[in-house]
């Protein structure tokens, strides 16, 4: 072994021989007098080198150990850093997942985002995130870089790089390894359904504090910009579609029944002229009209729409009843229901008005609707001064009763519209139809926006799965009040005291807390239907009763447009699938 190493160069083997070389340099002689040695060998004049070492026991253990070592530091030096390195890359990867997808949600916080303009939070939130993942020498790492853009699709795509130096390895040159990755998080829409019951009720035309416009204003241009956004989101092969109730004292769903689904005649709390010669007078009871007039031509036709005559008013001139025609406006009436003792314990075959899904039978008026026609209705025997007291039997007088149509007390809001696709135009001029009107019946804005969106109902047909994956069906129901029912009113339940179908004023709760009862149950049978439900109070606090329908998360207070905004985007955002898509 000595003869070996006194064949090295006489600067390695002081080197060798001194305590004051750095290992480093050792390290590096050594391996280059390993290298000359071995090329030594293999030029052996005889070219028989290997095979007299293999055999010559007497001075090669040295040869053997520098051929058997070479590799062997190579191996391990090899292992050590690439272990390393495969963290550093892991945990890489995960810094840059974890920037991209608060800066995409982010995001989705802009309605009709620009990236040329608005891009710089949205980077600086993802940065701020890397950061926090991957910290500046992490893994003995330097030159560590993060980048992000905004696609024009709107999807986030970082890139996050390092350089690792190496430990080993530097004895063959290799300083260091350059790490680098690439990730990418979008906003995927599965195909998705969103029905928007909104409060149309006479308090939308009041202005919160701060803001510029009538909250109906507001609430136009705030839907407008959550479709916006919605439709900026969504990807190629994707079906969004929107569905709206705006609701008050009742809803206008008439037009998007069945024919079948309506009655041919129904009783209405009117009145009829009697001829007492010279004068007149009023006999106020329940009068049975025909209604098939406004059917269309088959049972599974819409309805179509129609008058009936009603002679309800007086010709002082002529001195005779005046009969003149009623338009059905598109309002209706519930099906058959009942006052309900026990709110946690619901029989859905007498309050049919909670049960979302059956459809009606022909023929059976028990199960079908009635079409409104509220000019015909009076409040029996409540007069114009205030004077007078509710009563269900029939009731002959000269005077005039509140018409609750004339007191304002019969809203009929905008028409509903099933859950469809739309356009920006087409959005804008429905939004412009709406105007507020009306008492807050939130029980019956649920029960039809339910109805509308349930997959198992009434539009089973319209509103199963497409084929490629289960569809995100989504309730937003906006308010800016709490329960306003008023007795004068008529409504979907008719005059509530006069027909006294799912309250009577003998009754234990309050018309208010019925209403807010029947909204629980009706919420609760939403959600059944794998619906997510969203509750938002718009310039009013949301109650217990709102807030327990919505669950966690998933009710809002927004006092002003700002916070409107806000809040419709974060929806918006929700509503998609956030992921890494690389």
């Amino acid at each position: 072994m000595r003869s070996e190493v006194n064949g090295l160069q006489p600067e390695t083997r002081r080197c060798l021989a001194s305590k004051d070389s750095s290992p480093s340099h050792r390290r590096r002689l050594l391996l280059r007098a390993f290298v000359a040695l071995c090329d030594g060998l293999a030029r052996d004049r005889s070219g028989n080198v290997i095979v007299r070492l293999a055999r010559d026991r007497s001075g090669n253990v040295i040869a053997r150990v520098a051929a058997a070592i070479i590799p062997l530091i190579a191996l391990v030096g090899s292992s050590i850093d690439l272990g390393r390195g495969y963290m550093a890359q892991s945990r890489l990867q995960s810094a840059c997942d974890a920037g991209a997808l608060p800066a995409r949600r982010q995001l989705a916080s802009y309605p009709n985002f620009n990236p040329a303009t608005q891009s710089a939070p949205v980077v600086a939130r993802g940065g701020l995130l890397f950061d926090n993942n991957f910290s500046d020498g992490q893994y003995g790492s330097i030159n560590r870089s993060f980048t992000m853009v905004v696609q024009s699709d709107l999807s986030i795509q970082p890139t996050a790089s390092i350089r690792l130096p190496t430990t080993m390895m530097q004895i063959f040159g290799i300083t260091g390894i350059k790490l680098t990755t690439t990730c990418a998080a979008k906003l995927n829409f599965n195909n998705t359904d969103v029905m928007l019951v909104l409060d149309n009720t006479g308090s939308m035309a009041d202005t919160n504090p701060g803001d510029p416009a009538p909250k109906i204003d507001e609430l136009r241009s705030v839907v407008m910009a959550f479709y916006n956004q919605l439709e900026a989101a969504k990807t190629a092969g994707t079906r969004i579609r929107y569905g709206f109730v705006p609701y008050s004292t009742n809803v206008n769903v008439g037009y998007l029944l069945h024919s079948d689904w309506m009655v041919d005649s129904w009783n209405y709390q009117s009145r009829l002229p009697v001829n007492l010669g010279a004068s007149y007078t009023w006999n106020y009871k329940p009068v049975t009209y025909g209604v098939s007039g406004i059917k269309g031509a088959t049972g599974s036709d819409p309805i179509a729409g129609g008058a009936i005559n009603a002679p309800i008013f007086w010709d002082s001139v002529a001195n005779t009843p005046a009969t003149v025609p009623i338009a059905f406006t598109g309002c209706i009436e519930e099906h058959d229901t009942t006052e309900i003792s026990d709110y946690s314990n619901v029989d859905f075959s007498q309050a049919r008005d909670l049960d979302i899904d059956t459809v009606p039978m022909a023929g059976d008026p028990r199960t079908q609707w009635r079409p409104m026609f509220d000019q015909i209705n009076f409040d029996r025997a409540m007069n114009w001064d205030g004077s007078g007291a509710f009563t269900a039997a029939p009731t002959q007088v000269t005077n005039d009763f509140i018409n609750p149509t004339l007191g304002g007390f019969a809203a009929c809001p905008a028409q509903a519209r099933k859950l469809d696709t739309i356009d920006q135009a087409t959005l804008q001029a429905y939004l412009n139809s709406l105007s507020p009107n009306g008492s807050t019946y939130h029980d019956i804005g649920m029960i039809w926006g339910g109805r509308l969106l349930s997959p198992t109902g009434l539009f089973s047909a319209e509103n199963t799965d497409m084929p490629g994956g289960p569809t995100n069906r989504n309730l937003v129901f906006l308010t800016d009040g709490l329960t306003n029912a008023l007795d004068l009113s008529y409504g979907a339940y008719g005059v509530g005291p006069i027909d006294q179908r799912r309250w009577s004023p003998s009754s234990v709760l309050s018309l208010n807390r019925v209403v807010e009862n029947r909204f629980t149950v009706a919420c609760n049978e939403v959600k059944k239907r794998n619906i997510t439900v969203w509750v938002i109070g718009f310039g009013t606090t949301l109650n217990p009763v709102l807030t327990s329908c919505a669950g966690a998360g998933h009710s809002f207070s927004a006092q002003n447009v700002s916070q409107l905004t806000a809040v419709f985007s974060s929806i918006a955002a929700q509503l998609g699938n956030l992921r890494i898509s690389k």
